[in-house]
């Protein structure tokens, strides 16, 4: 069993003779209400907003107009990535937009796509959406487009560079019809894919059966009645995968969240403990110092106690016993004067040698015996004793 799909009389889409490929008309971005999270807005922390909170923004016509020249020249690239002269990645760069303007609520656009793959994912329905990327400011305003109330506004808008997707937040950004014009294509059910939801929305617009510029409910339904069981359940699949991714990441984000704090009290403990063996390392070291001085303290007591009772032992033949005087250098003084010598501004290191020589002062002359080479007379001590030993 095949399907056949033919194509529109007046393609939007030509081929050129090199293999590039030329859109002659796509919506490029449009004045639209489209919802964006609190952390997807630019000055979002001036504004308050909350990072996971849903908002609706309005895309302001008159910002779209202005901006229109901006887009003409900008490249077309495979995903959203800001671009520069200085930093252009040349290997996601796979065409250009031209002759851009502002139809309301549409901004249309040309583009030349030169890359042979991003046009087989085009022909093919796998990414045929477009979606411009731009700088802009938000300003806070209230009100209502199509019947879709907004709080935020954009203006400002500058055109950066325009994004092959495969769903766009512009729901009509669409790159035209899926084939050359004039060109029957057939496809056996064995080769036959679901249709992607972009082909889906392009499919329906072509048929009348939803408008270009129709509501983001308007879209979901009309995709909920045309969806397959087969798409149903590869949709249904797509779904779980990015569940399972998401609990994946919130695990692994958990997991690495868990380290990281394990990581940092394990930290802290440890520089708990070296603090702690610092202190005990300076208690130490303060008690050592205390021991050592004490150490001195009473060493230096004891040879002070051991000089003062030297000192007394000394000058007791000159004194007698000295009580209540604990300095060595004291008692030699007193001693000293008391047996007339004044010693005031003597150094201690002298004071035993001037007492010592104050004793031997003291101390009386001995006979000084004289040897006599005669022999001893008869009145001599020496002579009576002889004569007595004799008799």
């Amino acid at each position: 069993m095949t399907d056949t799909i033919m194509a529109l009389d007046r393609s939007v889409r030509r081929i050129d003779a090199d293999g590039h490929l030329h859109v002659e008309r796509c919506v490029l971005s449009a004045a639209v209400v489209s919802p964006y999270y609190g952390r997807e807005i630019n000055g979002a922390e001036r504004l308050g907003l909350e990072p996971d909170t849903i908002y609706w923004m309005y895309r302001d016509a008159d910002a779209l107009r202005e901006a229109a020249s901006s887009i003409n020249g900008k490249p077309l690239i495979e995903i959203h990535q800001p671009v520069s002269a200085d930093d252009h990645p040349r290997e996601i760069t796979v065409g250009s937009v031209n002759n851009a303007t502002f139809q309301a609520p549409d901004l249309i656009g040309e583009l030349a796509i030169w890359d042979g793959d991003a046009i087989k994912r085009i022909q093919d329905g796998s990414k045929r959406c477009v979606s411009a990327g731009y700088a802009y400011e938000t300003v806070p305003e209230t009100g209502e487009i199509n019947g879709q109330p907004y709080t935020l506004k954009m203006v400002n808008i500058r055109f950066n560079h325009l994004a092959l997707v495969e769903e766009p937040r512009v729901k009509t950004a669409i790159i035209g019809d899926s084939a050359p014009p004039n060109i029957t294509k057939e496809t056996s059910m064995a080769a036959h894919k679901p249709m992607s939801t972009a082909g889906r929305i392009a499919a329906a617009i072509r048929s009348g059966r939803l408008a270009m510029d129709a509501s983001e409910e308007d879209v979901k339904k009309c995709m909920d009645e045309d969806e397959t069981e087969e798409e149903k359940k590869a949709r249904e699949e797509k779904e779980r995968a990015a569940a399972d991714e998401e609990a994946k990441k919130k695990e692994d984000e958990e997991r690495k969240a868990a380290d990281e704090e394990a990581k940092r009290e394990a930290d802290e403990q440890k520089a708990k403990d070296e603090e702690e063996r610092e202190k005990d390392d300076d208690k130490k070291a303060q008690d050592a110092a205390v021991d050592a001085k004490i150490k001195l303290a009473l060493d230096n007591q004891r040879r002070e106690l051991r000089a003062a009772q030297d000192a007394r032992e000394a000058v007791r033949p000159l004194v007698g016993d000295v009580i209540g005087m604990d300095s060595a250098g004291d008692i030699y003084r007193y001693a000293l004067k008391q047996t007339g010598h004044d010693a005031t501004g003597v150094h201690d290191s002298a004071l035993p040698a001037l007492v010592s020589m104050a004793i031997d002062a003291k101390r009386p002359a001995r006979p000084v015996r004289l040897a006599a080479d005669s022999a001893a007379d008869s009145d001599s001590p020496l002579a009576g004793a002889s004569a007595r030993r004799k008799a």
